[in-house]
């Protein structure tokens, strides 16, 4: 018995000790320009219908890393159709955006968010749906986004330890996103209720 309560005892210190190492550890995620344009790319093209008159496509991602930024530039070639009594009048162009990064912790998954255009160059779109076209390309984008991660932790990751792990900091540097993540002290607790950290 006297062994038996040793190896307890000996058990325990080393997953207490185990625990304190794991709470000042960060996780670092690094993604070049061509990982990131390899995971956007393997979800294009996308379409979406917005305002039952605007049919808006995304293909051909590009990904721009600028150094000591926290945001990701880049932009999507972009189709804008719009419907006059059914019959589509396609617009073609570009978008230039930038987003900031959010972890779905649920989900072992990295987003981009937030995302602002910066220049939109589709000609073409008449000036009475000029305003209206803004909003479907911004929804749209938003929604595409919202909806299909950059990357997530594959089934040989750590799934309980992901689900434990916040977003702590989002740098660009040399040529690289560089994504750190920490343990989340409060997990268990009122912070449950947010589906992830961002910085943007």
């Amino acid at each position: 018995m006297k062994y038996i309560a040793a190896f307890v005892a000996i058990f325990v210190l080393l997953v207490a000790a185990a625990l304190l190492f794991l709470r000042d550890k960060d996780y670092i995620f690094r993604f070049s320009e061509p990982e990131l344009h390899e995971r956007l790319n393997e979800h294009l093209p996308w379409s979406e219908r917005y305002l039952f008159i605007f049919e808006v496509t995304l293909d051909n991602p590009r990904i721009d890393l600028i150094e000591g930024s926290d945001r990701v530039a880049g932009g999507l070639d972009a189709t804008l159709n719009i419907f006059v009594n059914d019959n589509p009048k396609p617009l073609g162009g570009a978008i230039d955006l930038t987003g900031g990064v959010r972890y779905v912790s649920d989900e072992g998954a990295f987003y981009l968010t937030d995302p602002t255009i910066e220049k939109i160059a589709i000609q073409g779109i008449p000036d009475v749906y000029a305003n209206k076209a803004n909003e479907a390309l911004s929804k749209a984008l938003s929604a595409f986004y919202r909806s299909r991660p950059i990357y997530r932790m594959g089934g040989g990751d750590p799934k309980q330890l992901a689900a434990r792990l916040l977003l702590k900091d989002v740098v660009v540097k040399d040529e690289h996103l560089i994504v750190t993540l920490a343990l989340d002290k409060t997990r268990g607790s009122a912070h449950d209720a947010d589906k992830g950290e961002q910085v943007q």
